[in-house]
């Protein structure tokens, strides 16, 4: 096992731990394995970061609202799915092919075919890794579906993300103070849970 996904099956693994220990139950994120992961990739053109492809073909994710900002995880499937979905709804409302010339680090209107869902919220909203090539390559940004635009990446990658909440929420410190840290508007925020085990996350500042 490399380093990347040793860093990412350690912090999932403290992930699962507290919530087992701290929040109602909830189904797994369906795996997937190595096989498929390349399948996916190649009919896609792009490449999957190492860290997405450790993370997606973990055993036993929570598919509960744990991540901040109420996301939930997604499986490959159920990503690939929602990017489609995503993709047809900008064609829809942007024209045939709006968007494609985007570079990366530009300001985007549209889904691209360069985004990749990796969480969801039920009010539609999303995390996504940006796959296009560029400095922010692999890195986690917030995608409001009213507000649109990557802006500031919330993490630098899915490694990150994990090793950050896993910290939250083992030490009850602030999540998000890179994205702070780089100007970011999304505020840190500290997790808490209720009298019915649900996790919420508050902001740490106030």
């Amino acid at each position: 096992m490399d380093a990347i996904a040793h860093g990412v099956r350690e912090s999932s693994s403290r992930i699962g731990t507290w919530l087992r220990a701290h929040v109602r139950p909830a189904p797994a994120v369906p795996a997937a394995d190595a096989a498929r992961l390349d399948a996916a990739a190649r009919e896609l053109g792009l490449v999957l970061p190492g860290d997405l492809r450790a993370w997606w073909e973990l055993t036993g994710v929570s598919a509960g609202f744990w991540l901040p900002g109420e996301f939930a995880p997604t499986g490959l499937e159920e990503a690939l799915e929602t990017r489609e979905i995503w993709l047809l709804v900008a064609e829809e409302s942007a024209g045939e092919g709006a968007g494609e010339s985007a570079s990366e680090g530009a300001v985007e209107e549209t889904f691209l075919p360069g985004f990749m869902p990796i969480a969801l919220s039920p009010g539609g909203d999303g995390l996504l890794v940006d796959l296009r090539s560029g400095e922010w390559q692999g890195a986690v940004f917030l995608w409001d579906h009213e507000r649109q635009g990557l802006g500031t990446p919330l993490w630098e990658g899915v490694g990150s993300m994990l090793a950050d909440i896993a910290d939250a929420l083992a030490s009850g410190t602030p999540a998000l103070t890179w994205h702070e840290g780089l100007g970011g508007p999304e505020n840190p925020v500290v997790a808490t849970v209720d009298e019915s085990r649900e996790l919420g996350w508050k902001p740490a500042w106030i």
